[in-house]
C-alpha cells in the first residue's frame, strides 16, 4: 500500500506520475525548489523595500539571507552535490547572479518599472541564467577522463 492508495485511481496515478517526473527531471526539480526559494527571496526584498532600504541593499540582503536555505535545497534536493566545494563555487556564482540580477532591474526602472514590479520581473531571465550556471559551474560533477590506451 502507498500513500496514495486512499486517493481515486486517477488520482492516485497522477499523484504517482508526478513524483516519478520530480525524481527523474532536474529541471522541473529546479523551477519547484526554486518556488520556495524565490518566494522566500522575492518576500525578503519586498519587505526590504518596504521598512524604506535602497533596491540594491534590499537585493543584497534578500540573496545573503536566501543563500543558506538556497544552497541546501538546490544542492541537496535539486543537483545532489552538496559539499564544502560547492558551497563555496555557489557562493561565487551567486555573486555574479546578483550583479546581473542588479543590472536587468535597473534597466527596469529605467523605462519607469517600480523597483518591486522591476524584481519580479528580473526571476525569469534570472531563474533561466542561474540554473545553467548551477548546473554546470557549480554542482556539475566532472567525470574523469579515461586515459587512452595506444595499443587498443
Amino acid at each position: 500500500m502507498t500513500s496514495f492508495d486512499h486517493l481515486p485511481k486517477f488520482l492516485a496515478a497522477a499523484a504517482r506520475e508526478f513524483c516519478g517526473l520530480f525524481i527523474r527531471h532536474q529541471f522541473l526539480r529546479y523551477l519547484l525548489v526554486g518556488v520556495g526559494n524565490t518566494a522566500f527571496s522575492y518576500g525578503t526584498y519586498a519587505a526590504l523595500l518596504l521598512v524604506g532600504l535602497d533596491y540594491r541593499i534590499a537585493s543584497l540582503l534578500a540573496l545573503v539571507l536566501g543563500i543558506a536555505f538556497s544552497f541546501i535545497t538546490q544542492g541537496a534536493v535539486v543537483f545532489r552535490n552538496a559539499t564544502s566545494v560547492t558551497l563555496v563555487k555557489f557562493v561565487v556564482a551567486w555573486s555574479l547572479i546578483y550583479i546581473f540580477n542588479i543590472w536587468v532591474i535597473a534597466l527596469l526602472m529605467r523605462v519607469s518599472m517600480s523597483a518591486y514590479l522591476a524584481g519580479a520581473v528580473a526571476i525569469v531571465p534570472v531563474t533561466l541564467i542561474s540554473y545553467v550556471i548551477l548546473k554546470f559551474a557549480v554542482f556539475g560533477r566532472r567525470v574523469p577522463a579515461r586515459r587512452a590506451n595506444p595499443f587498443r
